[in-house]
């Protein structure tokens, strides 16, 4: 059908009106580096190692203001590797987060594929996030790492009150036979407040598959055979299947001059026929800002499961060329102890015995 010509000064004051208030960003990062792991299923090994200070990524975020203090809201994020070019996880393009929302006064409702409030709220505080890959939790079971989302998820999050925001979320299993098989749900609360930051979380989520012979070396768990030998270069792996598993958290830093010191707990517990197994991980660790343009950063992290015990000390220095792009070394040393126990550095294969080490150096820009 054509547009009668008085109609076309309307359409193009429409489209005009409608992409001022329109704003989308591209945004992501790009890290990679040389790691030095002394070693991995027995042997030493150096590679080109990315993400690390921060994970490889692309994401797009937008608004349109709607008007009367509503907004619609969209975001969508993509892992990668930059050494090969692959998606970080097969045959999932926005595999970090794909969402569609809308914001008012009241706060904000979101739909789609999003990650917890584990990995929301308490992130902004962990040595992981704030550092290396490699300083996170034996097997990342709490998700500081971001490799748990929660899918088919709806989210309030509500405005900040007196420093204080509050969210929670669940994601449908939408199964027909049974409303709970595979449901998750996530509650959290964060405040923030001059120098100090602080933050809480719970999650939980019914029939998770675990990959934990490949990432803390067992061999079984609960009465499940999940390895044939951890330590082997040729180790295969069955995943733990866990009837329910939840997440709880509790994390503050404090911001005092030059030095900016934090505290994390986290809790998981897996349940399954066989029983429960439980793991709790405690970090400390301070920031310092050595100059204009160096920070750096030692904590201490200690974790235990099943009769396991990992202690890890971490060390990084990182120096910004500009405001965009760091360039860092970083160390981590990790001790396990307990029967039939391997260390197991997060982002390195299994250790063939109970000590394990890697060295880094790397670039990472953000843009």
């Amino acid at each position: 059908m054509r547009t009668p010509n008085s109609l076309f000064p309307i359409l193009l004051l429409a489209a005009a009106g409608a992409h001022a208030q329109t704003g989308v960003t591209i945004y992501g990062s790009v890290d990679a580096g040389i790691s030095s792991f002394n070693d991995e299923r027995g042997a030493r090994s150096t590679k080109l190692d990315t993400g690390n200070r921060s994970p490889n990524r692309l994401g797009f975020r937008g608004s349109e203001d709607l008007g009367g203090g509503m907004k619609a809201l969209f975001g969508l994020e993509a892992g990668y590797n930059i050494d090969d070019g692959t998606q970080k996880r097969a045959n999932s393009l926005f595999n970090r987060a794909a969402w569609v929302g809308l914001s008012t006064q009241a706060g904000t409702v979101s739909l789609g594929h999003m990650p917890d409030f584990m990995y929301d709220y308490l992130r902004y505080t962990g040595n992981g996030s704030l550092a290396s890959l490699y300083f996170f939790h034996p097997a990342n079971l709490d998700n500081q790492a971001n490799q748990f989302q929660i899918d088919n998820a709806i989210k309030y999050e509500s405005p900040t009150i007196h420093g204080f925001t509050f969210g929670a979320m669940n994601g449908f299993g939408e199964q027909a036979d049974d409303f709970n098989r595979g449901r998750s749900y996530s509650l959290g609360v964060r405040y923030t407040g001059g120098p100090l930051l602080g933050a809480a979380a719970y999650t939980v989520s019914n029939n998770r598959a675990l990959n934990l012979g490949g990432t803390l070396g067992f061999d079984s768990l609960l009465g499940q055979t999940l390895s044939r030998d951890a330590a082997a270069p040729n180790a295969t792996y069955t995943n733990f299947n866990a009837d329910r598993m939840t997440s709880a958290g509790i994390t503050a830093a404090y911001k005092a001059g030059r030095f900016t010191p934090s505290a994390m707990f986290t809790q998981i517990k897996l349940e399954a026929p066989g029983g429960s197994a439980t793991m709790r991980n405690l970090e400390l660790g301070t920031r310092i800002a050595v100059a204009r343009a160096n920070t750096a950063g030692v904590s201490m992290t200690a974790s235990k499961m099943a009769g396991v015990r990992w202690n890890q000390l971490n060390l990084i220095d990182m120096v910004a060329l500009s405001p965009r792009t760091v360039v860092y070394a970083a160390a981590a040393f990790q001790r396990a102890s307990g029967d039939g126990a391997h260390a197991v550095i997060q982002g390195a294969a299994v250790a063939s015995g109970q000590s394990q080490r890697v060295l880094r150096v790397g670039i990472d820009h953000a843009f």
